[in-house]
């Protein structure tokens, strides 16, 4: 397929006060980050530009982007999109329409769009994260606001339709009436839904850039539901996750924003391949297929780890908290430990196996309660308030 993105940069940006399109996250544009999503599946992309006129072009001739100009910015972001569907070559099978001003989108979402677009004939893609869950969530999970994301994929025929449109409603009033066309695909993405139309939205996105490696807590759910993980493994994860925060808090120094973050999706995720053979190795193999690989050795090691020297590592808290969690329960990993070892006691080879397991928990609890300074059992844990 011929894949194509129209990026609307032709904004005044009124509340931002400044070029949305070339706002910095470290050392790259948001056009830049945007674009770069986009060419890595394989999507040509075509930048609008209109107000900073001067200033996106000389971004795109940098970038070695084609960028077209509306004259007509000012009548709003229609406008832009139909003069980016003029800039369309004839040979497009698809196109996306993506605003710069949602830079984060994951290369993957388009890859998996396009993927989809190959199998089906609708007409329209719109990527979803289906983060739903059937229980209250943890009080330090955030509830998410929205479900439907960008970019819209469009097949390459609706250009017409968006040409020879008035332009009243805009494209969402398009793609509503051809909805018995449209396909919503389950993405793991949560930028897809974040804009950046104040610089506090542009604030908080900078925080998220410098974590995208880090599955967030909506997209560890998205993976639960990809993976059909039970309610009562869920469950166990959410316990934890509330243990293992608790561990984080009582860190003498005070961990960064991506430990913590790495601390808590590891926790959320630690049993996703949970009832399969080596369920930590293959769990882990998941993650990086997801592209989450800094996170696949704290799941691949989360019942087997030897303690290291230094400092506590996002490995060592998620071992621990899951070695205090029985079910949903705290409970003491002494006694379960020792439980095995009498079901187990006519097999050596086992029993020297769970031994090992022991020695290693008991040392990382030592050195985790050295390093924090506190008794850690499961009734201070249960006292502890995050």
């Amino acid at each position: 397929m011929k894949a194509y993105a129209i990026i609307l940069a032709a904004g005044a940006a009124t509340r931002m006060g400044q070029c949305k399109a070339l706002l910095p996250f470290e050392n790259r544009s948001a056009l830049h980050v945007l674009s770069s999503s986009f060419i890595s599946a394989g999507v040509t992309p075509i930048v609008v530009t209109g107000n900073f006129r001067r200033e996106v072009e000389a971004e795109c001739a940098k970038l070695g982007l084609q960028s077209v100009h509306n004259e007509h910015a000012d009548q709003g972001m229609f406008s832009s999109i139909q003069t980016g569907c003029k800039a369309l070559p004839a040979d497009a099978s698809v196109f996306f329409v993506s605003p710069v001003d949602i830079p984060l989108i994951r290369s993957r979402t388009i890859a998996t769009l396009l993927n989809h677009k190959e199998k089906c004939d609708a007409r329209i893609l719109h990527p979803v994260i289906n983060d739903g869950m059937l229980q209250t969530l943890p009080e330090f999970l955030l509830k998410s606001e929205k479900k439907i994301g960008h970019p819209p994929c469009l097949q390459g025929s609706f250009k017409n339709k968006i040409l020879s449109h008035s332009g009243e409603g805009g494209l969402a009033k398009l793609l509503e009436a051809d909805a018995q066309s449209t396909e919503y695909v389950p993405v793991i993405d949560s930028a897809m839904l974040l804009d950046m139309d104040t610089p506090e939205d542009y604030s908080r996105l900078q925080a998220l850039a410098s974590l995208q490696h880090i599955p967030s807590m909506h997209e560890c759910f998205a993976l639960w539901n990809h993976v059909l993980l039970p309610e009562h493994i869920r469950r166990h994860c959410f316990k934890v996750a509330d243990v293992a925060t608790k561990l984080v808090e009582a860190l003498e120094s005070p961990p960064t924003r991506e430990f913590k973050q790495k601390v808590i999706a590891g926790a959320l995720l630690h049993d996703i391949a949970k009832g399969s053979p080596d369920h930590a190795q293959k769990g882990a193999d998941l993650l990086k297929k997801q592209g989450f690989e800094s996170l696949s050795h704290i799941i691949a090691s989360h019942s087997r780890l030897a303690m290291q020297d230094g400092t506590i590592t996002e490995a060592e808290l998620v071992f621990l908290a899951d070695k205090f969690v029985q079910g949903t329960s705290l409970a003491p990993y002494k006694k379960r430990y020792e439980e095995k070892m009498t079901h187990y006691a006519t097999s050596p080879r086992v029993l020297a196996i769970i031994k090992e397991r022991q020695a290693q928990a008991e040392s990382i609890h030592q050195k985790i309660e050295m390093q924090t300074g506190r008794v850690i059992s499961e009734t201070t844990l249960a006292s502890w308030r995050i």
